[in-house]
Order: structure tokens, then sequence, then C-alpha cells
């Protein structure tokens, strides 16, 4: 998700299928994710998510973000923990269902861990808020299973919907902007 404009894609039922024989408990996914004993349970070249990211200068939005190396290693990691091949979570799903739980726990178990290194910094987030797990899960909800599912439904009945009606707000903007001057 480090691309504007794009909607996660939904999850290859093979795979979901292999998360769903590894875990049947919120508990057992929570174990995963923050246990120190337990190694990964699929390699991190399996793990499809950020595999040509690379650390460096990358414009996200209007800002110049410097992203480190660490970071891509560390969210591999997790998703190797817990079987995550593709980060996406299933928009057609409840955002409790336990595969939709993990990719939460990936998102703001890596946001808090990046927001502490300064990864975040040109966004200015607050960091008072990190430990509100609540508040960043109804965020994350929000963000995901009402913005992203509302954008993901109209892919799939039109492709390219979004990224049309995007560009469109990126020119009027210009255009508003041109007429100010």
């Amino acid at each position: 998700m480090l691309e504007e404009h794009v909607v996660p894609p939904k999850p290859d039922n093979s795979l979901l299928k292999e998360f769903n024989q590894l875990f049947s408990t919120n508990e057992q996914l929570q174990n995963a994710a923050t246990s120190q004993k337990g190694g990964n349970i699929i390699t991190e070249k399996e793990v499809q998510t950020l595999c040509d990211a690379c650390a460096g200068c990358k414009k996200v939005g209007k800002h110049i973000v410097y992203l480190e190396n660490f970071y891509f290693l560390y969210i591999r990691s997790l998703l190797s923990k817990l079987s995550i091949h593709v980060w996406a979570p299933d928009l057609e799903e409840e955002p409790g269902f336990l595969y939709n739980e993990s990719c939460r726990t990936v998102a703001i178990m890596t946001f808090r861990q990046l927001a502490c290194s300064g990864a975040y910094q040109y966004m200015q987030a607050k960091l008072k808020y990190l430990n509100n797990i609540s508040l960043l899960h109804c965020t994350y909800d929000h963000y995901f299973h009402y913005l992203m599912s509302e954008k993901y439904k109209k892919e799939i009945k039109e492709a390219g919907k979004n990224l049309d009606k995007d560009q469109k707000r990126v020119s009027q903007q210009r255009r508003h902007r041109v007429r100010s001057i």
C-alpha cells in the first residue's frame, strides 16, 4: 500500500485455505505475531508484499519519505510469521474474519513500530495515540473496511473507475489553482 490509488486485491483462495488450516482462533494469531521463539511459518522469499521495495527516498503523496531497508525487513518478517504471502485484507468479508484480523494485526504492529522509529515524521503523527489500540483498530477498520471497501466494490463493477475519478479530481484541483492566480 505504498502506492496511491491502489485498492487491495481479493486474496487468493488457496492462500486463505492455507491460512485457515494454520490458525483457528485470534489467540493463536496473536501468539504467532508476538512470539519471540516461534520461527516464520513461510520463508520471507514466499512473501510477495514489498518484494520490489527498496530502501531510499520515495514520494508518498506530497512528501518525500526516506525508507530504511529495516522497515521492509520487519514488515516481511511479520508477514512470514503469520503465513501471509500477500498483504491484502478480504474486503468482501467482515473485519472480524480471522484473515482480516491478521492483516489488521500486521498493519497496526508495523505502524506502531515504524512510527516509534521516526518513519512517519513527515506525517506529523501524534505518538501519544500509539498505545490507544482501540483507536488504531477503529481507524484501520474505517479506512479499509469502509473507504477501501467502497473503492473495491466500484473497481469490481468497473475496472479503472477509481483511477479515472482520482485523475479527474487532480485535474480539477490544478485548474482551480491556475484560475486563482
